[in-house]
């Protein structure tokens, strides 16, 4: 099966879509720009890296962490059982990706890949969840890998302390459009992102359900200009994303993206895309997306 790019790019994108107003600055002694102590780091094969911004996010029965910082990105999403201690594998939903634009490729490693668990997997402690604050504290190590070229990390004495967490999906701006029909059926999403993930040079455009469960997400190259590019699997340079439900998730593998327009200094984007999908990482469901436009002013 190919399990190489599917999840660490599912992963990533669940965290964006339930975080995009969440993001909390931190600098490099821990004080949080919006009051209180906030924390994000690790040991990245040995080496100290402290992240300058943070999000968490609590939807659906998901729990959803990033830190970003200096090209460095790790994402951790998790099947939400509170206080806990977290198994990463090969087999599990969850999972964690890292990806080093520093290093010159935006590829992602994850505790996914690989084929056994000496290449890739670990776990994560989520320690305290402060309910009435919305702040969330753990632990982590793991072992990332990338398929591609056989590269490993190893991520020891991860730990995030008191990051703020989203509970739900911010509503669509009245500016920004997002619509597409599935199987023949229109969604119309209750909320509508679009992120500019400079770790990896792409955008994300998508929307999500109120319950921040069913989404569509596209995922390109944030140099694209007006024209037609060919949509492929997820990790390929141009790929879209339906997911279902909080378990079902259905990257494409066909399907094309038209970019209408494209204003980099406005960060305003407006195109059309259709796309097949089909689940992953078993199981039968598939779904064709069509007459899909958005109009998304992304941050």
């Amino acid at each position: 099966m190919k399990r190489i790019p599917y999840l660490a790019l599912i992963i990533l994108v669940l965290c964006i879509a339930f975080n995009s107003c969440q993001k909390e600055l931190i600098d490099p002694n821990g004080s949080s720009t919006t009051g209180g102590t906030a924390d994000f780091r690790a040991k990245i094969n040995g080496t100290q890296w402290i992240a300058s911004s943070a999000s968490a996010s609590r939807v659906s029965g998901l729990i959803s962490l990033a830190g970003i910082g200096g090209g460095i990105t790790i994402v951790i999403t998790l099947q939400d059982s509170g206080v806990h201690h977290y198994t990463l594998d090969l087999t599990s939903l969850q999972g964690a990706a890292y990806v080093d634009s520093a290093s010159g490729s935006t590829n992602a490693f994850a505790t996914n890949q690989g084929s056994t668990a000496l290449q890739s997997g670990g776990s994560v402690d989520i320690t305290s969840i402060d309910t009435a604050n919305k702040k969330i504290t753990g632990t982590f190590r793991f072992t990332v890998f990338r398929a591609i070229d056989s590269a490993q990390r190893t991520i020891t004495e991860g730990s995030f302390t008191n990051i703020s967490y989203a509970t739900t999906t911010p509503p669509a701006s009245a500016t920004d459009t997002f619509n597409v029909k599935i199987d023949g059926v229109t969604f119309t999403p209750f909320s509508i992102q679009g992120i500019h993930l400079t770790a990896s040079s792409q955008i994300t455009v998508g929307g999500t359900d109120q319950a921040g469960v069913k989404s569509v997400t596209l995922i390109f190259p944030d140099t694209i200009i007006p024209g037609t590019y060919a949509i492929t699997t997820v990790g390929g340079t141009y790929s879209g994303l339906y997911n279902q439900d909080a378990t079902t998730f259905l990257p494409s593998d066909t399907g094309s993206i038209t970019i209408l327009q494209h204003n980099t200094s406005t960060k305003r984007i407006r195109g059309n895309f259709n796309f097949h999908a089909k689940q992953f990482p078993t199981g039968t469901a598939q779904a064709q997306l069509t007459s899909g436009y958005f109009a998304v002013t992304y941050l």
